[in-house]
Formats: C-alpha cells, sequence, structure tokens
C-alpha cells in the first residue's frame, strides 16, 4: 500500500479506516514527496522535533519504504500531468509525482484527496481515495 501525505497523517490519528488497511497490508510505502510534505508540515508547526523522531521511527521498521523517482518517473510524471490538464484539473506538482510513484511501483494508493480521482480510469482498483 501506498500512502499520501493525509493518510500518514490519518495513520499517526488512529484512524480506524486506515489503522484497518495498515493492518491488511504486507507493507508501506511513502512517495518521496509525502516523507518533502511531511517535513514542511513539522517545520511549520509547534512540535518540530517530535513529529519529525515520529516519522524517522515509522520509516525505520522494516515493512516501510520510500519510493524514490528515476528518470523513468519523469515520464510516468508528464503523462499524468498531460492526463490530468486535458480533463480540466491541476493538481500540484507533489500529487502527480505521488501518482507517478505509485504507478511506477503498481501498488495502491491510498488517499483522501479527491484531486485524485481524475487518474481513477487509469489506476482503477489501485486506486483507493476514502472519504
Amino acid at each position: 500500500m501506498i500512502i499520501d501525505t493525509n493518510t500518514y497523517t490519518a495513520l499517526k490519528q488512529d484512524d480506524p479506516t486506515v489503522l484497518d488497511l495498515v493492518e491488511e497490508s504486507e507493507h508501506i510505502s511513502l512517495p518521496l514527496p509525502v516523507v518533502a510534505e511531511l517535513q514542511y508540515g513539522f517545520m511549520n508547526g509547534a512540535r518540530t522535533t517530535l513529529n519529525r523522531t515520529r516519522l524517522a521511527d515509522f520509516l525505520a521498521q522494516e515493512f516501510v519504504q520510500v519510493l524514490l523517482p528515476t528518470l523513468s518517473t519523469c515520464d510516468t510524471y508528464a503523462e499524468l500531468r498531460l492526463y490530468a490538464q486535458q480533463r480540466g484539473r491541476a493538481l500540484s506538482n507533489n500529487d502527480i509525482w505521488i501518482a507517478a510513484l505509485a504507478r511506477e511501483d503498481g501498488d495502491a494508493l491510498v488517499t483522501y484527496d479527491r484531486d485524485f480521482l481524475v487518474f481513477q480510469e487509469l489506476f482503477g482498483d489501485k486506486l483507493k481515495v476514502l472519504s
């Protein structure tokens, strides 16, 4: 399972939906832009050190990995950005990078961000937008 920024936040807030999904999953992946968004949020918040430590502990778990972009990811990014644009949707650059890394990895992307629904046709059951 690949989680978005808001899904990580929900996990840390003991959201029962996310907790159930995590229990069912063999591994969890965070795209690099998710880590960057989290770090920014921590630096901009009141509990920077605590949140950074919690993230580091989470990332150090054996079943957690960070998805890193490659040159191939750039092609996927461009295709997805064009796809969204052609459908009149302007997603943030980070969301497109997250989608590109998820598409390459092939595991299900789990998010609360409805902007990703533009990719539902491409991702099929590999996109789970929670409500």
